[in-house]
């Protein structure tokens, strides 16, 4: 590996020349700071020290692992060179107070053995530390590399219920990654077709979504489909997906809680909706209330109740709804060097 490029980090790590700016954003200056989203370290960095004669980035992985990255021009961070890999370690996940960084050989960016710095205050893309050695101070602003997505989407069937579920989008230059659950119609073991709960098969929600591009009528119109579908800050993202994480994993073992599969579907796309918004300052997303789920429970069949929660999802949040002419499907992180 090329370890001249990291030298200059060096005095990041230990002398900390750089002036301390403002933190963006929501910021949690300790545990008694106010209410604040859980920290995530995990994703790509730049400091103070970050320029563009020294162009380093720093990739903090979930597994303990901090990959100093050369910055390469018009490829995306995944391409981006590796330089050198140490281990970190948090005191504090949710709420830090200092990082430690431990180089088992050391290298021109990590002396061998433990570098510990403290933790001032941090925000969902920055954070500040300072070396109690030198008392200087460093910021660190996390840059974009993925962008998450949170669709809702169920077809409207006259006199039958139709398919309806929830669809985890992730992008990041590449191919997008898709996850999506719920209801649909799937042959039973005795040959008859009938709802099931579970995954959703790309066919079908490729499906609806090129269904909405073609159509020219309203989407809450009751004779197409219904989709509402908004962009995730991580936070949001993590919350909701370990919602998908448990629920696929009960339809994959058969212990859902209800047996009909419009009831399962129906508390999945609540509890979904539910973790949405977290914390932090995005523009709240309005779910429906306790009265309007009575409402749709009391006014609808089981069979046509997801998609009534969806349209009512949509109706409360029309300006948060992402359409499909400006989903950035070709989203890419390119991330520029910082001018000198």
């Amino acid at each position: 590996m090329k370890m001249k490029r990291a030298f200059f980090v060096y005095s990041f790590l230990l002398i900390f020349l750089s002036p301390v700016r403002p933190a963006l954003g929501q910021t949690n200056t300790g545990v008694d700071a106010g209410k604040a989203c859980p920290f995530s370290i995990v994703g790509v960095w730049r400091s103070d020290v970050t320029t563009q004669s020294n162009p380093v980035f720093f990739s903090f992985s979930p597994e303990g692992w901090v990959t100093l990255l050369g910055h390469s021009a018009d490829s995306l961070p995944q391409d981006f060179e590796m330089i050198a890999e140490v281990r970190y370690k948090l005191d504090k996940p949710a709420a830090p107070r200092g990082i430690e960084f431990l180089a088992a050989r050391g290298n021109d960016a990590f002396p061998a053995g433990a570098t510990l710095l403290k933790i001032l205050e941090y925000s969902d893309d920055s954070f500040t530390t300072l070396d109690p050695v030198t008392e200087q101070k460093t910021r660190w602003v996390k840059e974009r590399t993925e962008r998450y997505f949170l669709t809702f989407a169920a077809r409207n069937t006259p006199g039958q219920g139709g398919p309806a579920f929830a669809m985890w989008t992730i992008l990041d230059g590449r191919s997008p990654r898709v996850e999506a659950l719920g209801i649909r119609t799937a042959t039973g073991d005795a040959g008859k077709t009938e709802p099931t709960f579970g995954p959703i098969p790309a066919e079908l929600y490729d499906r609806i979504t090129e269904d909405e591009k073609k159509s020219s009528k309203d989407e809450r119109s009751k004779d197409g489909n219904v989709i509402a579908r908004f962009e995730l800050t991580r936070a949001e993202f993590e919350a909701t997906h370990k919602i998908y994480q448990a629920w696929e994993k009960s339809a994959k073992t058969n212990v859902l809680p209800a047996g009909d599969p419009y009831m399962n579907g129906m508390e999945f796309l609540r509890a979904a909706a539910e973790g949405l918004n977290p914390c932090g300052e995005k523009a709240k997303l309005l779910r429906p209330t306790q009265r309007e789920r009575d409402e749709i429970a009391s006014g609808f069949a089981p069979l046509q109740r997801p998609l009534e929660y969806i349209r009512l999802m949509r109706k409360k949040n029309e300006e948060l709804h992402i359409k499909d002419v400006a989903f950035p499907w070709q989203w890419r992180p390119m991330i520029q060097s910082p001018a000198q």
